[in-house]
C-alpha cells in the first residue's frame, strides 16, 4: 500500500510542477515604466488558472529572475492568454489596502474597477463582486454587488455633482440582473461631460 501512495504522491507533484507556466506580459513600475516579463500562472489539475490575481503576481524577469509583487509594489500588470488580454491595476479597496483590480471602464471623469470572491459551501456557492469607483481627484467609492437603497444612495452621493450620472442612477439600478449593464451605462454618462 505504501508504494502505491508514494507513486500517487509523485504523480501529483509532477502534475503540479507541469501545471505551472509563464505567459507573455508586463508590469508597470512605480515610475510608470512598462517592463516586459513572463507572468507566472499556476494551473490546477484540470488546466484551470489557480492564481489569486488580486493579491500578488510573480514575474520572470530576464535580468532579475523570479520576482513577487504585491499591489503596493507596482501600478499593475497584464498578460495574454487564450487569445485574450488580462489587465490588473493596483487600486484601494474598502479597508484601505490595495488589491490588483480589473478595470471595467476607465474615463476622464470616473473609472470603475472590480474584483470578486467566490465561495463554495455544502449546497450553495456564491460570488461577491466588489467595486471601486474612482474620480480624477482621487475620491473613491467602494460598493459590492448588493443592489439595494443604500447602493443607490451611495452612488447618488458620489455623483451628486454630475447631473447626467444622477439621471442614469434614477432611471436604472432597479434589477440585480441588469447591474453590469447599468454600471456601464453610468460610466458612459458620467464621462460624457
Amino acid at each position: 500500500m505504501k508504494p502505491f501512495l508514494m507513486a500517487f504522491a509523485l504523480l501529483l507533484s509532477i502534475g503540479y510542477a507541469k501545471a505551472q507556466s509563464s505567459l507573455p506580459g508586463y508590469y508597470i513600475t512605480p515610475n510608470n515604466d512598462t517592463v516586459k516579463a513572463q507572468i507566472k500562472v499556476k494551473k490546477g489539475m484540470f488546466g484551470q488558472k489557480t492564481n489569486d490575481f488580486n493579491e500578488e503576481v510573480e514575474v520572470a524577469d530576464e535580468a532579475k529572475g523570479i520576482i513577487k509583487f504585491l499591489p503596493a509594489d507596482i501600478h499593475g500588470y497584464g498578460f495574454f492568454a487564450d487569445g485574450k488580454k488580462y489587465v490588473f491595476v493596483s487600486k484601494p479597496i474598502k479597508d484601505g489596502t490595495k488589491k490588483f483590480l480589473s478595470p471595467v471602464y476607465i474615463g476622464p471623469q470616473s473609472s470603475l474597477y472590480l474584483y470578486g470572491i467566490q465561495t463554495t459551501g455544502s449546497t450553495f456557492s456564491s460570488k461577491q463582486v466588489f467595486y471601486t469607483f474612482e474620480k480624477p481627484d482621487n475620491a473613491y467609492l467602494f460598493l459590492r454587488n448588493t443592489l439595494n437603497n443604500k447602493f443607490r444612495s451611495d452612488l447618488k452621493e458620489f455623483y451628486k455633482d454630475n447631473t447626467a450620472a444622477l439621471q442614469v442612477i434614477d432611471a436604472r439600478f432597479k434589477y440585480w440582473l441588469d447591474l453590469d449593464k447599468d454600471l456601464l451605462a453610468l460610466m458612459i454618462k458620467a464621462n460624457a461631460q
